[in-house]
């Protein structure tokens, strides 16, 4: 009989049992998610930093750079709509589906109209984007057929050499740096065509104006050619950004467009120096 008694006594197995979850333990979870830090949304505050760093891009100074700033924007906008409709839906999602009870929500295994849908609209958005690219690019490497002015770039370690010839071929002047830590300065007139030819005598460079949003590779035993119309007067800084050698730092230059009336008048002084210079 004692040992019956004994035995129906519950035994203690461990200091903390487990219990089972009441409703009051779901509440208290639930109240707890919705206290917390809202981290879905932290996402929107990227929109507008994404727009104003968009606003530090550089504007274009030539006619070639504008079409690039101008596909640079409407990639931008593309990006941006791409974005909000992706975090809306996710954020809508997560709000809308949570989980409020215990209970397994409805199974749903596919849905062709929609599958469609996120199927097609991305292939269509690929499609303009690349007629955009394509469109744009052929603007940019277009070259007219009689430039105002022609100039051959010498890209060499580590320097940059600036030949010009006229609209009927004769040569003009050359520019080249004077002194050990001179700046070569390539001009323009503004509103004109200019033609350039750039090529390397020794290894590869790249000929690379930031304002003008264009830059081309100098290969050796290449010519390259293209056009720039510059169209705003102001000095533009210009380098090389391809690692070509120990003083590679030295591989830069200045673009100044002017007036035609300075240009010109600059053009005259330059032949006439390095005719006296000739004689």
């Amino acid at each position: 009989m004692k040992g019956k008694e004994e035995s129906s006594h519950p035994v203690l197995l461990t200091d903390a049992p487990h219990r089972l979850r009441t409703d009051d333990d779901t509440k208290e979870d639930t109240l707890d998610r919705d206290q917390r830090p809202q981290r879905h949304r932290r996402p929107l505050l990227l929109v507008p930093a994404a727009l104003l760093l968009a606003g530090c891009a550089p504007s274009g100074v030539t006619e070639q750079g504008r079409d690039i700033e101008g596909l640079y924007n409407f990639f931008l906008i593309a990006a941006a709509v791409v974005f909000l409709l992706v975090t809306g839906l996710l954020i809508w999602s997560v709000i809308r589906y949570r989980r409020r009870d215990e209970e397994l929500p409805p199974q749903v295994h596919g849905n062709n109209k929609l599958e469609l849908t996120w199927t097609i609209l991305p292939a269509i958005l690929v499609v303009v984007l690349f007629v955009a690219t394509v469109q744009t690019q052929n603007r940019v490497t277009a070259l007219a057929d009689r430039p105002q002015v022609t100039i051959d770039v010498l890209g060499f370690q580590w320097e940059w050499q600036f030949n010009y010839s006229g609209p009927d071929g004769t040569p003009g002047p050359k520019v080249l740096p004077r002194a050990q830590n001179d700046i070569p300065t390539l001009r323009v007139p503004v509103g004109e065509t200019i033609r350039f030819r750039l090529s390397s005598s020794d290894v590869t460079h790249s000929f690379f104006v930031p304002k003008a949003l264009f830059k081309r590779m100098a290969i050796p035993g290449r010519t390259s050619e293209f056009d720039m119309t510059f169209d705003t007067i102001g000095r533009y800084p210009g380098n090389c950004t391809q690692y070509c050698g120990l003083l590679h730092d030295r591989m830069v230059f200045n673009v100044e467009v002017m007036p035609r009336a300075e240009f010109d008048t600059w053009y005259t002084a330059e032949q006439a120096r390095a005719a006296g210079a000739g004689a």
